[in-house]
């Protein structure tokens, strides 16, 4: 089926995106960790080591969105979701994806406008070192783009579970492996 191959794809696409950049985790402790060393031991602090990891979580949090998503790990009250049937939560889902749709939406319009204008204005950061800021502000927009797939092959999966009373969101499934 057309359906579930989409959510496949899309699942995947933010499963590689997530492992892909869960690498930055490993740049993020060497840096601190020279800092530290630089820092305590040698009495040397760096001028680069804070600005680059602000960069590096911003670029953390906002490609790391659809991955939560997929394996059910946004916000939710859960304190009474979780004694509902199967399709009751499908529909209580279906009734709010236009939220999420609206702020993704809102993070690909605004996020593109942000990071187009600090392409073309060569827009710099007002530290020392003076980064371009176009890298850092274009993950807002890739990473609500992500967001945004995902939840619609949410969106698809829960109609899927509406239908047939199969669970098609298999909450918490992992492709991290």
């Amino acid at each position: 089926m057309f359906v579930k191959r989409l959510g496949t794809v899309i699942d995947k696409l933010n499963s590689w995106v997530a492992k892909f950049f869960s690498y930055v985790v490993i740049v993020m402790m060497v840096t601190i960790s020279y800092e530290v060393v630089a820092r305590y031991l040698f009495n040397a602090p760096t001028d680069w080591s804070g600005e680059i990891n602000q960069y590096l979580l911003c670029t953390m949090s906002m490609l790391g969105g659809g991955y939560a998503l997929l394996v059910d790990q946004h916000v939710r009250v859960d304190i009474i979701y979780r004694y509902f049937s199967l399709k009751q939560r499908a529909v209580i889902e279906l009734s709010t994806w236009w939220l999420i749709i609206i702020f993704c939406l809102v993070l690909v319009w605004k996020g593109s406008g942000a990071a187009f204008d600090a392409l073309v204005s060569g827009k710099r950061s007002m530290s020392i070192l003076e980064f371009p800021l176009f890298p850092s502000l274009v993950m807002v927009p890739i990473g609500g783009g992500l967001l945004l797939l995902q939840a619609l092959a949410r969106v698809l999966r829960n109609i899927l579970t509406l239908m047939t009373g199969v669970d098609e969101v298999g909450s918490g499934k992992s492709l991290f492996h």
